[in-house]
């Protein structure tokens, strides 16, 4: 069975893109599955081929794990309750453990890896302003947006934006060296959402279908005030230029700049 896994730092868009993914009745969707009690730091680099398909046979049989699922989340109605038929592929999302990356990619299995970048204003504005995962987390801006430090609590780990520097161009590496990565700007999947979902639908093996097109039209004509929905308009792509601190702009563009990365700015 193909396997998809969706990637990309917190607060970049994983959760919308593995909802798309998700909408696809053949597909079996699950979320965090390394981070989850049951399977928390199951693998590691160094996990040969049996290992790793050994996790996605048990990830693909956990239909009875309630945050694999999500299910508090399909009840709030943050997330969508879509239909399903026979699963014929295996998807996840995530926002941590890129270290696994190149180890899924290069083990010989049937695994497609979708990689999502936001603008950096964008992440780091989104996660300063998330109660949950920055304010009750005790994170203080001036300390932590650059390190993620008080985030950091495991293995796997990624916040920050020096961690948006460096998985950005881990990303770019990756979809250099394997056709089996894709890389997609969380800007172009707002703007163009029906056509960059296609691309990525193609590149997955998946076909397009009624059930993705419904969904993509309610998640950006619905406004869900829940953090986690992903039913948002198209201003949550540029709420940061009037919410983020103007010497973290500046900073942030500079540093994104020298590094050769501007592609991502636009």
């Amino acid at each position: 069975m193909r396997t998809i896994i969706i990637v990309g730092m917190p607060r970049s868009g994983t959760s919308w893109l593995g909802q798309i993914i998700n909408s696809h009745p053949q597909v079996a969707f699950r979320t965090e599955p390394l981070f989850a009690y049951r399977f928390k730091n199951r693998l590691n680099p160094q996990s040969k081929k049996s290992e790793i398909q050994a996790f996605l046979d048990d990830l693909l049989a956990a239909e009875d794990d309630d945050f694999l699922m999500q299910r508090h989340h399909v009840q709030s109605g943050a997330y969508p309750d879509f239909r399903k038929v026979d699963a014929g592929f295996l998807a996840y999302k995530t926002s941590r453990h890129h270290e696994l990356l190149d180890t899924f990619l290069s083990s010989g299995l049937d695994i497609h890896v979708i990689g999502i970048v936001r603008h950096p204003c964008g992440a780091i504005n989104s996660w300063i302003h998330s109660q949950k995962e920055f304010h009750k987390k005790g994170c203080v801006v001036a300390q932590d947006w650059k390190s993620g430090a008080c985030r950091k609590d495991g293995v796997g780990e990624y916040w920050g934006f020096e961690d948006w520097v460096s998985t950005t161009h881990h990303f770019l590496d990756l979809e250099s060296r394997y056709s089996e990565f894709s890389l997609v700007k969380y800007s172009d999947l707002v703007r163009q959402p029906t056509e960059i979902s296609k691309a990525i639908f193609d590149k997955a093996g998946l076909s397009w279908c009624e059930q993705t097109e419904e969904f993509l039209c309610n998640s950006q004509r619905e406004h869900n005030a829940d953090p986690y929905a992903v039913f948002k308009d198209r201003s949550v792509n540029d709420r940061w230029m009037s919410e983020l601190q103007p010497d973290l702009i500046d900073e942030i563009l500079k540093r994104v700049r020298s590094e050769g990365l501007d592609r991502f700015l636009e």
